[in-house]
């Protein structure tokens, strides 16, 4: 099976004893109820469970140790701004931030920065040291890609 064919690499219970099988009539089938579920939700909790699903996103592309594909912390700016509804000018002026500066944050031109990070928190419910955290990953992945000669450094090496 190729690795993109893999939904859950875990398993389905975490102990990678099983693959998700997309045709199987019971993965239908809770696809179906999910869509049936999501179909009866009001517009504000499918606005919550969205912006519950990006705070996932995030805490999940910091746990990740991948390097190479970068997501600028103002992408998931923009991913929320979609999810309620507000354009980045109207957000640009409540937070009284520069509109080409939110624009360079959100294309990753520019970073998130401390008073970005609060403002942000307070307005989507993610703590700023998240945002700030991204930016940081990205810094370091960006540095590490650049310069693959840190793998000559260990400890065993220091000592002897």
């Amino acid at each position: 099976m190729k690795k993109s064919e893999v939904v859950n690499e875990g398993g389905i219970n975490g102990l990678g004893e099983s693959l998700v099988n997309l045709n199987s009539q019971s993965f239908k089938s809770l696809q179906d109820a999910i869509i049936a579920h999501h179909a009866n939700q009001s517009e504000s909790e499918v606005m919550k469970n969205s912006m519950i699903s990006l705070r996932f996103q995030m805490e999940s592309y910091l746990s990740s140790d991948e390097i190479e594909n970068i997501i600028p912390a103002g992408n998931f700016i923009e991913k929320f701004l979609k999810v309620v509804g507000v354009s980045k000018k109207k957000f640009s002026e409540y937070i009284e931030y520069d509109y080409s500066n939110l624009i360079a944050t959100l294309k990753g031109r520019r970073k998130v920065n401390p008073d970005l990070a609060i403002k942000v928190g307070k307005i989507f419910g993610v703590s700023p040291a998240i945002w700030l955290h991204i930016e940081s990953k990205n810094e370091l992945s960006a540095y590490l890609r650049a310069e693959p000669s840190y793998e000559k450094y260990s400890l065993l090496e220091l000592v002897k």
